[in-house]
C-alpha cells in the first residue's frame, strides 16, 4: 500500500530467488508472516485497489479486510494449482492444513 492507501495488484514484482529456493522461500514467509501479525489493522478502512480485469487498469474502493479476502481466496485458487501438479506426479503431501491431496497407497510421501 502506499502513502496515498492505493494497492495496486498489477505491480507485483516476481522474485526469482524466492521461487527457486526453498530457504529463501520458507525466509520470506516468515518475513511477511512476521509483518501482518504486527500491525496494526483497520480492517474497515477504505483503501483504493487497482487491477486489471480484462480490460485495462481500473480503480476500485475496498474495505482493507476485502482486500486481504481476496488475497486468502487467491492463495487458496495456487494451492489448488500446485495440488494438480503433485497429483500428476502422483506426490500426495501428509499435510491437513495445506489443500486437499488425499493420499493413496501408490503415491509417495513427502516428510
Amino acid at each position: 500500500m502506499d502513502s496515498e492507501r492505493r494497492i495496486d495488484l498489477t505491480a507485483r514484482n516476481r522474485n526469482k530467488d524466492v521461487e527457486s529456493c526453498c530457504i529463501l522461500a520458507a525466509e520470506y514467509l516468515n518475513k511477511i508472516i512476521n509483518q501482518l501479525t504486527n500491525i496494526d489493522y483497520n480492517f474497515d478502512e477504505i483503501v483504493t485497489v487497482i487491477d486489471d480485469l480484462g480490460t485495462g487498469k481500473i480503480e476500485m474502493s475496498y474495505t482493507l479486510a476485502a482486500v486481504l479476502s481476496q488475497a486468502n481466496s487467491h492463495t487458496i485458487h495456487h494451492y489448488a494449482i500446485i495440488n494438480y501438479i503433485l497429483d500428476g506426479l502422483e506426490i500426495s503431501m501428509a499435510d491437513s492444513d495445506f489443500g486437499y491431496n488425499p493420499i493413496t497407497p501408490k503415491r509417495a510421501k513427502l516428510n
